[in-house]
């Protein structure tokens, strides 16, 4: 059964004339998409609503609920200051380079749920129909929310697709401003992780090519995917050992095309606990499992929210 909201933009035409969007459920055939030609179960979100100009707003479908995301680190002070002209360079599913500079409200002893607002409107601001921003009708922006929630700023991006990487992603990144003062570190957006990264991790896996007894160098199948400054695991059915690589493969330090040298210890390059007999798995260790991680959206509440607020911010209000 369709549900009809009632929607308003009660700052800006607090007497203007209430529009509707209607949230159901519907069946398309994909067109290019996964599974092609067969019909699929998607939400729908529809308005006879105009956009700015009188435009048409077109319906949204989803079937998907990955929604990119960029996290910081927290902030270097409870209540925060931002100086004139400071701010950063991001970009919402596309390359850095094509990204805009957003110029944050200068200010002292700021709450981050404030300065998370501020951030939020500059970014949609840049793409706000009838504006002057770099980015105008670019629902990748238009859409973006920002967050403090859990003691980090989260940037979310506009869209909601079916992948973290590649073409048609949905991904969030940032990068110093091509003018003006890095607020970055101030904000503890200098450190981050994101949807984008998490997801593109690759799982790199190799064997021992010969018997391990002693030393700082074991003898692998393949050193490929293994470098310098990350971890392996090596295990057997009764042993496993951390340790951390400080050289893979030919260039580093004299080693061969199958070699990977360790470092046990507070950075000693002490032998492994136990021996291990070829075959040994050795593998890549990453701080979480290899996967796609949690989207900013997970639930079909979640999903219809968004879907409406993309609607919201296409709707003109002012007829």
């Amino acid at each position: 059964m369709a549900i009809n909201v009632t929607v308003r933009d009660i700052v800006n035409f607090p007497g203007g004339t209430a529009k509707t969007i209607t949230l159901d459920i519907a069946q398309i055939v994909p067109n290019g998409g996964s599974p092609e030609g067969d019909e699929i179960w998607v939400t729908s979100s529809t308005t006879t609503a105009t956009a700015s100009g009188g435009g048409s707003i077109q319906s949204i479908f989803k079937n998907e609920m990955k929604r990119g995301f960029l996290r910081g680190v927290p902030p270097e002070t409870a209540l925060l200051d931002i100086p004139a002209s400071a701010g950063f360079k991001v970009s919402i599913d596309e390359l850095i380079g094509s990204g805009v500079d957003i110029e944050l409200t200068e200010g002292t002893n700021l709450l981050s749920s404030d300065v998370a607002q501020d951030i939020e409107n500059q970014i949609r601001g840049e793409a706000e129909i009838g504006g002057g921003g770099g980015k105008i009708g670019n629902l990748s922006y238009l859409n973006a929310q920002v967050r403090f929630v859990n003691g980090v700023f989260s940037i979310e991006s506009g869209t909601v697709t079916d992948t973290f990487t590649g073409p048609g992603r949905s991904a969030v990144v940032i990068a110093a401003p091509d003018s003006g003062t890095d607020v970055r570190q101030t904000l503890g957006l200098h450190l981050t992780v994101s949807s984008e990264l998490l997801a593109a991790r690759q799982l790199a896996e190799t064997s021992l090519a010969s018997d391990y007894s002693v030393g700082d160098i074991v003898e692998v199948v393949s050193t490929a995917g293994f470098s310098a400054g990350e971890s392996f695991e090596i295990r057997d059915i009764t042993n496993s050992q951390l340790v951390l690589i400080s050289g893979a493969g030919v260039g580093d330090g004299g080693l061969t095309a199958s070699q990977i040298q360790f470092v046990t210890v507070s950075g000693e390059s002490l032998g492994l606990a136990n021996a291990y007999s070829t075959g040994a798995q050795i593998r890549k260790f990453h701080p979480v499992d290899v996967a796609d991680p949690v989207s900013a959206v997970n639930t079909v509440d979640q999903l219809y929210r968004f879907a409406i607020d993309s609607t919201v911010n296409q709707i003109d209000f002012s007829v």
